[in-house]
C-alpha cells in the first residue's frame, strides 16, 4: 500500500490511498484529523516515528486491524487499463422479462426455471426459450430456484415461500416467512447495505429449510407447508442453507455462521466473522466453506466451527458462494474483481482471473470450465464493468466472454444471477431483464 499527503486549499492535510491488489489508485482526498500524537483518515490511524523516517499505523476495516510501517519513496505507477480479451460469444436464445433478473436458474427435464424482479416465476423450454408457464407472486423473486422431485420452491419478496408443480406451475402451498414487510436497500440506493440476495430453499428428508428477511431460519414440512421449527438470529438471513449429516449450516447478516440440529433447530455452534455473511455455505468432507464481508473466505470444521484456514481478500467482500471440483474451490469476490481457484485443503491460491467487475455470482463448474457473471457499478470509487465469462478450469484463462451494456437509469448492470449448466447449455439472467442461454463452447 502507499499513502500520499497533500495540503488542501484551506491548508488542511488530506490523504490519497493506493492498494494495487484491489485496483485502488489515488483514492481520495480523505481529510486527516489529529488526535494527540495520532492522525486519523480513511479507516487508518497513523503515527510519525520519532526519527521522522517512517510512518507506522493501523488500517482498520471489515473487522480487521492490520498494522503497517511505511517509508518515504515514490508512488507505484498506476497501471494502464487493460482491455478485456477473449472471444465474444453470442447467445443461442434470449427471453425478455419486465424486471431485472437477480434470481439464479435451475433446469431439469428440458425446462429451465428462474424468477424476476417483475414478481414472476418463469418456466421456459431449455432448447428454445419458449414459455412453458409462468406464475405471478406478490413481490420480486430475487433468490435461486430449488427443484425437488416433481416440485419447485422459490421465495418471493412478498415474504412467501412458494411450492409449485414443475408441470404446469400450479400452486401446491405457500408458507409465510414474515419477511414481506422488509424493504431492501439495493445497490445504488446510496447506502452500503447492498441487500440484493435472497435465500434459496434446501430440501432434505421431506423438510424445507429457508432463510428469511425476518431474521429467522425456518424448517418447513415439505408435504404440508407447516412449520416444524424456526431459529432466531439478530439480522436478515439471505444465505441459502446447506444440510449435511444432521446439521443445517447458514450465515446471517448478524456476522455469524450457524450450525443447527436439523430435527430440533437447536444450536450446535456459531462462528463470528465480524461482518455480514450473505453468501451460502458449501459443505464437503467435514469442512464448511463460506465467505464474509470481513474480506475472508473461511474453511471451518463442520463439527466444531473452528477455522481450518481462511483466505484474505484485501478489503473485498466475499459475496460469491463457493463451488468445488477435484479438491479445488472456485469462488468470486467483489471489489477484488477476481474469480479465484483455491486449494481446498490448504487455502492456497492456484490461479485468479480478472472479471473486470464484481463477481458476486456463484460459479458453475464443469470438467473443463468455470462460468461466472460480473456486475458493473456506476459512479463508484473504482471502475466496474458487467459481463459473463467462461474460464478454462486448468489455466484460469478466458475461453469466451459476453460483455453487458450499461442500463439507462440503473446504477448496476451485468450479471449477478448464478449460472447453471445442463446438456451442453449455460443459463443465467441479466440485470437488463433478459434471460440468456449459451452453448458451453460459446
Amino acid at each position: 500500500m502507499s499513502l500520499r499527503f497533500e495540503s488542501s486549499n484551506d491548508n488542511s492535510t488530506v490523504l490519497y490511498f493506493d492498494l494495487p491488489e484491489l485496483k485502488f489508485h489515488n483514492l481520495g482526498p480523505f481529510e486527516v484529523q489529529q488526535q494527540g500524537k495520532d492522525f486519523k483518515a480513511y479507516q487508518t490511524t497513523l503515527r510519525l516515528a520519532s526519527n521522522k523516517k517512517s510512518l507506522s499505523g493501523v488500517w482498520s476495516f471489515d473487522g480487521h486491524d492490520l498494522p503497517f510501517e511505511l517509508t518515504p519513496g515514490g508512488l507505484p505507477a498506476e497501471p494502464l487499463p487493460q482491455p478485456v480479451m477473449g472471444r465474444i460469444a453470442q447467445p443461442l436464445w434470449t427471453f425478455k422479462t419486465q424486471g431485472q433478473i437477480w434470481s439464479s436458474p435451475a433446469v431439469t427435464g428440458g425446462v429451465v426455471y428462474f424468477g424476476s424482479s417483475d414478481g414472476i416465476i418463469y418456466a421456459l423450454g431449455a432448447d428454445s426459450g419458449k414459455p412453458v408457464w409462468q406464475f405471478k407472486t406478490g413481490g420480486p423473486v430475487m433468490g435461486p430456484m430449488t427443484l425437488d422431485g416433481p416440485c419447485l420452491y422459490a421465495l418471493s419478496d412478498d415474504g412467501y415461500l412458494y411450492k409449485l408443480e414443475q408441470q404446469g406451475g400450479a400452486l401446491v402451498w405457500r408458507f409465510n416467512t414474515h419477511g414481506g414487510s422488509v424493504t431492501r436497500d439495493m445497490v445504488g440506493s446510496g447506502t452500503s447495505v447492498y441487500d440484493y440476495l435472497a435465500s434459496g430453499a434446501t430440501v432434505v428428508d421431506r423438510v424445507v429449510y429457508i432463510g428469511s428477511a425476518d431474521k429467522k431460519l425456518y424448517a418447513v414440512d415439505a408435504e404440508t407447508g407447516s412449520e416444524n421449527w424456526h431459529f432466531d438470529t439478530d439480522d436478515i438471513v439471505r444465505s441459502t442453507p446447506a444440510v449435511v449429516g444432521g446439521s443445517v449450516f447458514f450465515g446471517s447478516r448478524d456476522h455469524h455462521i450457524y450450525s443447527l440440529d436439523t430435527t430440533t433447530g437447536a444450536l450446535k455452534w456459531e462462528y463470528d466473522t465480524l461482518r455480514e455473511v450473505v453468501s451460502s455455505p458449501l459443505v464437503v468432507d467435514g469442512t464448511v466453506y463460506v465467505g464474509s464481508r470481513s474480506s475472508d473466505l473461511f474453511a471451518l470444521d463442520a463439527s466444531t466451527g473452528k477455522p481450518k484456514w481462511k483466505y484474505f481478500y484485501w478489503s473485498s467482500w466475499v459475496e460469491s458462494s463457493a463451488r468445488m471440483r477435484d479438491a479445488i474451490v472456485y469462488v468470486g469476490s467483489s471489489d477484488a474483481q477476481q474469480l479465484f481457484a483455491i486449494n481446498a485443503a490448504t487455502g492456497q491460491r492456484i490461479w485468479n482471473f480478472d472479471t473486470d467487475g464484481s463477481p458476486w455470482s456463484t460459479p458453475a463448474v464443469t470438467d473443463k470450465r468455470v462460468y461466472i457473471g460480473a456486475a458493473g457499478v456506476l459512479h463508484y470509487i473504482i471502475d466496474h464493468h458487467g459481463g459473463f465469462f467462461a474460464v478454462d478450469r486448468s489455466t484460469g484463462k478466458v475461453a469466451w466472454r459476453f460483455p453487458m451494456a450499461v442500463i439507462s437509469g440503473s446504477e448496476t448492470y451485468g450479471v449477478v444471477s448464478s449460472p447453471t449448466v445442463d446438456r451442453g447449455l449455460v443459463f443465467f439472467g441479466g440485470l437488463d431483464g433478459t434471460f440468456y442461454a449459451f452453448r458451453e463452447g460459446g
